[in-house]
């Protein structure tokens, strides 16, 4: 079996999942209590798996070996059964029904990212038109800036991250990187800094560093321990109210972007009273410069909010990841020749296709000579580029990001909390207050949904398939599903695909500094680089 350890279990529990930890001591008579007074639901009663004889709570058997117990749970209690897990009660949903969990309405995921993170406190603290009627929100700013212009940013994406690689690689042979988390970070910072704000404003130091840190920024204000103690919403409240670790970093941004913006209006009206167009900047910024009123921003420092949280919900998350197909790279070595051979393929028939269609152009007089070809698709510099074009026909690659993802997430994760009293379909109701949390396990290791062998890594196991890893489904969960899908994995899968990429193109070995002593991946574990 391969089983996966986060790079930052604590950050990575209440940021991206968003589950309640800290191991909870109680009492017999405690637990005897709320097996009386919350199990007696409407429908079909939910059933409590069996506490081992010398245990308070199911906490450790799970810690032992989640896998074991889940597994367990599922077969002697079926799909919903209730669990004393991290200091409370969770009922746990598994396999054919974790599909009604995101897709009926009264069970919402955004409520219990509040009531554990304080969430709404945090956007309140720096966002300045949060709360005006009709706000768009981040998830528009997402689906209206980002997603549709993804082909756009595709070559500063691929050259800022050539860059990072040949600043922090270069030509070497076993040159370690003992922590691969904090240089990809920095990577995946200075790149979505290029897309959000722009390259000048990119090249910050400062702006770099607030784009790396500020997720770790946000877990402090929740302590060390983050259990969910009854007062703990509203403390979270007050301090971002009052201390809100994210306001330093909007100073950052509002430093670097002002100057900028102020050049930027100098020269859009010198463009207008020449009466000739303005070559507007390619950068997220700009987009919402130019969509002010329509998003009912407040001022600048409100967008550079707006700018941060997007940050905040990017930075981490796609290093996370690709720290974590790194790690699997160099845990599997002998997969690293076919991906670079499908990447030359892949190149070598783009290159091809584009030489016939100038030919073409040039033969029928549409195009007058080679010069019009600059600075267009067509133009020979992008012939073996990684647009997205090439990147879209990089199918074993696709299906090795989907398939360490597919292991990565934890094994109980994203929480949703009920609106009202929801009953399942197998009659089971989830009472109107509780908190339902899905078992990633059943589906992501389950044969029904994975094939042979689901918990065996095998990267190739989706070519060929429509499972794609940026389309979510009910046996794909690592982005969500539903309507509250993340949008930004659009950007996060074509930022994965692009880096690694050049990492395969560039690096012919790739490998663990010291062997795995369990059969566990040692995610963020040093590894060893070899040129090509």
């Amino acid at each position: 079996m391969v089983l996966s350890t986060s790079t930052d279990p604590s950050l990575s529990d209440i940021i991206r999942i968003a589950a309640p930890v800290g191991v909870g001591i109680a009492s017999v008579f405690y637990l005897a209590k709320l097996t009386r007074d919350r199990n007696a639901v409407k429908g079909v009663p939910i059933p409590i798996p069996s506490i081992r004889a010398g245990d308070a709570t199911h906490d450790t058997e799970y810690f032992e070996n989640p896998d074991a117990f889940l597994l367990r749970c599922e077969e002697e209690y079926g799909p919903v059964f209730n669990c004393y897990l991290f200091g409370r009660q969770m009922i746990i949903v598994s396999g054919p029904l974790v599909r009604e969990v995101f897709l009926t309405e009264h069970l919402n995921f955004q409520d219990v990212i509040n009531e554990i993170s304080g969430v709404q406190a945090m956007t309140k603290g720096i966002l300045k038109s949060h709360a005006k009627k009709g706000n768009k929100g981040i998830r528009q700013l997402v689906s209206d800036n980002i997603f549709p212009n993804i082909s756009r940013f595709a070559s500063r994406i691929e050259e800022n991250f050539r860059w990072a690689l040949e600043t922090n690689l270069g030509q070497c042979e076993n040159k370690l990187i003992e922590r691969p988390l904090e240089i990809i970070q920095i990577m995946v910072a200075r790149t979505m800094a290029s897309v959000l704000m722009g390259p000048e404003i990119a090249k910050d130091s400062d702006v770099i560093n607030s784009f790396a840190v500020c997720t770790a920024d946000f877990a402090t204000v929740l302590g060390k321990d983050y259990k969910l103690r009854w007062w703990q919403t509203f403390t979270t409240k007050a301090k971002y109210n009052t201390l809100n670790p994210l306001q330093k970093h909007v100073k950052v941004l509002m430093n670097a972007a002002t100057p900028v913006v102020l050049e930027r209006r100098r020269q859009e009206n010198e463009a207008v009273e020449k009466g000739i167009p303005y070559d507007r900047p390619l950068d997220v910024l700009q987009m919402l410069l130019d969509n002010f009123d329509r998003y009912q921003f407040v001022d600048l420092e409100d967008i550079c909010g707006h700018l941060l949280v997007l940050a905040l919900a990017s930075v981490h998350a796609t290093s996370d990841s690709a720290t974590t197909l790194c790690s699997y790279l160099a845990t599997f070595p002998e997969h690293i020749e076919r991906l670079y051979e499908e990447q030359q393929e892949v190149l070598g028939q783009v290159e091809k296709e584009h030489q016939e269609l100038r030919q073409k152009k040039l033969e029928s007089g549409e195009v007058a000579n080679e010069q019009d070809f600059e600075n267009t698709y067509l133009d020979p510099k992008n012939d073996r580029a990684f647009t997205t074009e090439t990147v879209k026909k990089l199918v074993h690659m696709d299906s090795f990001v989907r398939e360490c993802m597919r292991h990565k997430h934890e094994r109980l994760s994203l929480p949703h909390k009920a609106r009202t009293d929801v009953e399942l379909g197998n009659g089971m109701v989830i009472p109107k207050g509780k908190q339902v949390i899905v078992n990633i396990r059943s589906v992501h290791h389950g044969e029904t949904l994975q094939g042979e062998d689901p918990t065996e890594f095998r990267p190739w196991r989706f070519v060929g398939k429509s499972k794609a890893a940026i389309k979510v489904s009910s046996g794909f969960l690592t982005f969500g599903m539903g309507s509250h899908a993340c949008p930004g994995r659009f950007l996060a899968i074509y930022e994965l695909k692009t880096f690694f990429s050049l990492i395969i193109a560039n690096y012919s070995k790739i490998t663990l500094q010291e062997p795995p002593k369990t059969q566990a991946i040692p995610i963020g574990a040093g590894v060893l680089f070899t040129s090509r």
